[in-house]
């Protein structure tokens, strides 16, 4: 009986990378959690807003316009990166590190919790974005 090496399956296994996204899909969905993260601001803006007609909470009213104006600060920053994404710079990587970051930073200066869970699903997206860097023109 005769041993044989599966050696040759193995490297065409592991050559053959499969990303966990198609490109496609995760520009949409890239772009839409910079569109819900706007939409988190103009929902705290119009919240602040209310608040000021009040006038009854002062404090609340700060905290929410600033919470409104950060939001929507970072959806601008992810929405550039998603663009950035399309047009395959990497960039896109800089930016959307960056706003996970600034995100971070935020919540520990106001004192919020630190969400794990959104930041390891951005870990996946820059994972991802990295996959896809191999596509892109390095410009």
């Amino acid at each position: 009986m005769q041993h044989t090496t599966t050696q040759p399956g193995i490297t065409a296994i592991t050559q053959t990378r499969q990303t966990v996204f198609k490109k496609n899909i995760f520009m949409i969905t890239l772009a839409s959690l910079g569109g819900l993260t706007i939409l988190a601001g103009i929902v705290s803006l119009v919240s602040a807003i209310v608040l000021l007609s009040n006038a009854s909470m002062p404090g609340l009213f700060s905290t929410l316009l600033t919470d409104a104006v950060f939001d929507m600060t970072i959806g601008l920053l992810i929405v550039v990166s998603s663009r950035a994404f399309t047009q395959g710079k990497i960039l896109a990587i800089w930016l959307f590190g960056g706003s996970m970051l600034l995100d971070s930073l935020y919540s520990l200066i106001r004192g919020y919790e630190l969400h794990y869970v959104f930041m390891g699903l951005g870990l996946l997206l820059i994972w991802q974005m990295l996959q896809f860097r191999k596509e892109w023109e390095i410009t």
